[in-house]
Formats: structure tokens, C-alpha cells, sequence
């Protein structure tokens, strides 16, 4: 079977469900973000009302103290401003020429008998949208106004300094290490967004990747890849929730942080993934897809997808001093690029836990590689997750001499 024949099969997939569907499945499209916003409403008492327009995203991100300045924070703002693009065909040309997208290099005529469900409408329409380049957001923390603008991805990222007593204010109406804050585009609608407090000196942050670490993806194969991104519900790794749940109970002073390569079109799918399973809540730091990208699959293993994750690692790292744990899988390059951080950063790198998705053993040539230079003590090759420890603060902290 040719590449063009695949194309078609999978065209035929999606064209065929959507023919079946009458007008008012349309409104499905704001059905997961109505629930995903209403949970975090009625957990953080956010009026939600303005939030079932999708016209912008704003991604659950960090605040740190200044380590140069205890009286100022530095509150991270991350966001997507984009329209709907009527003029887009949607139940045309658009979803085939994302199939195509996605299903290159599909050869073997097995594997598309693996994609034999409907495809999830609800997770595409994120990828037909128009962004809104170039626009003025205006963001609120508090008494403090700042106004940035959008870059040719329709996204935004930016630091916004507050003072320590606005923060504490905002703390204390949030009743926990959470802040909200009002942004708005050039239409003038308000969007609440919520931001994690990381107190910079103490405690130990989790830096936690997501596909084949705590969510089933299956990365190494690119049409199971793109029917558990696509078309199947998504799972945990079972007895993931379960660790994850008893380090934030048994560890003091604990934050989560969910990095991944995945697009952060799906960011609200992931983040009821999250609490569905009641994962602990954290921050987000997920890419951009863009139409430059040929594929899924080569979008999740390419060089930027290790550039984005060392990225965010030294980022963390350098705005505190706060000790970390990092697990990730044996599907991607976390191996590779927690080793080099640990040698990176010695003394801070608390343990490093691999999920290994195919098997290996914890002395495979790879992570002797990946993690030389790095005591034995640090890190732990696992399969199942009640071989990783509970008491995080028991894990060495300096590397022997």
C-alpha cells in the first residue's frame, strides 16, 4: 500500500464520522473545556461564565520568588490567542490535509486496521484555528497591569514582576500556593488564569514528563501513537496516580511540574487527563505544533523537543535552589537529557526515575551511557512503579567524592 492510499484509508476514517454527525454536535467542541474549567472554577471559586469562549488559552504556569530580591516575584504568563477560521474547511480539505500530516510514513496496511475507531473531532479542532498574531493581551495580578504582545504563533511568554505583598494578598483570597490573575485580549474578555507559587529555597520540585510516563502514548509507534492521541480515551500507566498521590502526601514542601513534548493544542485534554485521575496539580510546559512540522511522531523526537525540555530544566533550576526529582521514560530522550542535567547540576538533582516502556534492564548500554558520570545511587531504571521509593527526602542529595 503506498503512502497515498494510507492517506486516503485515514481520510475516509475521519470524513465518515463526521457525515454521521448532525449540527448539533458542533457544540461538543466546548464540551471538555466546560468541564475542565468548571472543576478548577468550583476548586479555586474562578467565575467561569466568560471561559466557554475558546479564544484563548492560558497555560497553568509558575511564580518564583526573586533569589536577588525577596520583595519581588516573578510571575510566568504562558498563553494562546487564536480564532476560529470559518473560512477553513473543516469537514474537507482542512482534516485531510491534517491527516496527511500525521499519517506519513503509515506503510504497512496492518497498521491502519488499528485505527478503526472514530476519530476524536474535539482534539483536531485545537489544530484549525487561525492565530491571532500580533495582538495586545492585557494582564491583571492584582494591582499590577502589564501589556505583552503575541508572537506569529498567536502565543505568549512572558515574566511579570509583583510585589511580594500583592502576591501574599492574592495567596491569601486563594487559600493555598495558587494565585489567579485576569488577562484579555483586543476583544476586552477577561480569562482567568492560575499560577503555582514556588518558594525558591526549600522543598523539592517534580519534574514530571507525561506520554508513556504517567499517560499511555505509546511514542515508539506511530499509529498507536496517533489512535491514543486521537481516537482512544486517555489512560495512566496504572499505579502512577498512585505514586504520584503518595509523594505529595508523605513529602514535605512538594511541587509538580508536567513537561512534555506533546503539542499544547491538547493542553485541556491533558489537564482533565490530570485530574480525572487525580494526579497532583502542577504546572504545564508543553510546544507549540505548528503546520512546519511533518509529522507527530517526528515532532515528538526531534531535536526540539530536547531542546525544549533542557530549556525548561535549566529554567527551573536557575531561578531557585530547590532540590529536584525527574522521571521520565526510555521512549524519548529523558535518559539523555537527565543525565545531563544531573552533571550538570550535582548537588541538586535529588534521584531520576526512568520508566523503561520496552523491557530493559537497569544496566542496559543506553542508561550506562545516558548517566555516566551520575553515582548509581541517583538513578533507578524501573517497570513497575512500586519499585520507586515514597520517602523523596531520603534520596542523597550531594554526590560522593
Amino acid at each position: 500500500m503506498t503512502v497515498y492510499s494510507v492517506v486516503f484509508v485515514i481520510t475516509l476514517l475521519c470524513v465518515s464520522t463526521i457525515v454521521g454527525e448532525d449540527v448539533r454536535n458542533e457544540r461538543r467542541s466546548h464540551r471538555v473545556w466546560n468541564r475542565l474549567t468548571g472543576k478548577i472554577a468550583d476548586k479555586y471559586n474562578i467565575d467561569n461564565r466568560h471561559l466557554n469562549d475558546e479564544a484563548m488559552l492560558l497555560f497553568s504556569d509558575v511564580a518564583f520568588q526573586s533569589l536577588n530580591d525577596s520583595k519581588t516575584w516573578n510571575v510566568m504568563v504562558h498563553g494562546w490567542r487564536y480564532q476560529n477560521n470559518h473560512r477553513r474547511d473543516w469537514f474537507g480539505f482542512g482534516a485531510s490535509h491534517w491527516l496527511q500530516r500525521l499519517g506519513r510514513n503509515l506503510i504497512n496496511p496492518d497498521d491502519i486496521l488499528y485505527l478503526n475507531g472514530s476519530i476524536n473531532h474535539d482534539r483536531l479542532r485545537p489544530f484549525f484555528v487561525v492565530d491571532r498574531k500580533n495582538e495586545n493581551i492585557e494582564f491583571n495580578i492584582g494591582s499590577i497591569s502589564q501589556t505583552i504582545e503575541t508572537d506569529r504563533h498567536g502565543e505568549f511568554y512572558e515574566k511579570i514582576q509583583v510585589p511580594s505583598d500583592v502576591i501574599q494578598t492574592l495567596r491569601r483570597q486563594n487559600k493555598g500556593n495558587i494565585i489567579t490573575y485576569e488577562a484579555a485580549g483586543e476583544d476586552d474578555k477577561n480569562l482567568t488564569g492560575i499560577t503555582h507559587l514556588i518558594e525558591p529555597s526549600q522543598g523539592i520540585s517534580v519534574i514530571s514528563d507525561i506520554d508513556d510516563t504517567i499517560k499511555i502514548s505509546e511514542v515508539l509507534d506511530k499509529v498507536r501513537l496517533l489512535a491514543n492521541t486521537f481516537i482512544s480515551p486517555f489512560k495512566p500507566v496504572p499505579g502512577m496516580p498512585e505514586l504520584y498521590r503518595e509523594w505529595n502526601e508523605k513529602n514535605k514542601d512538594l511541587t509538580f511540574h508536567y513537561l512534555s513534548g506533546m503539542p499544547d493544542q491538547l493542553y485541556t485534554l491533558t489537564q482533565e487527563f490530570i485530574n480525572t485521575n487525580r494526579f497532583p496539580d502542577g504546572s504545564f510546559h508543553m510546544r507549540h505544533f505548528g503546520w512546519a512540522a511533518t509529522s507527530l511522531f517526528n515532532f515528538l523526537h526531534s531535536t526540539s523537543t530536547f531542546i525544549h525540555k533542557i530549556r525548561y530544566l535549566h529554567f527551573f533550576l536557575s531561578n531557585t535552589i530547590r532540590d529536584f526529582v525527574l522521571i521520565g521514560d526510555s521512549g524519548e530522550k529523558d535518559p539523555e537529557i537527565y543525565g545531563t542535567v544531573a552533571r550538570e547540576y550535582p548537588e541538586r538533582i535529588r534521584a531520576i526515575f526512568i520508566r523503561a516502556i520496552q523491557g530493559e534492564s537497569f544496566n542496559d548500554q543506553r542508561f550506562i551511557d545516558a548517566f555516566e558520570g551520575v553515582p548509581r545511587e541517583k538513578w533507578l531504571i524501573f517497570n513497575d512503579p512500586k519499585q520507586v521509593p515514597i520517602d523523596l527526602s531520603r534520596a542523597p542529595k550531594t554526590i560522593p567524592k
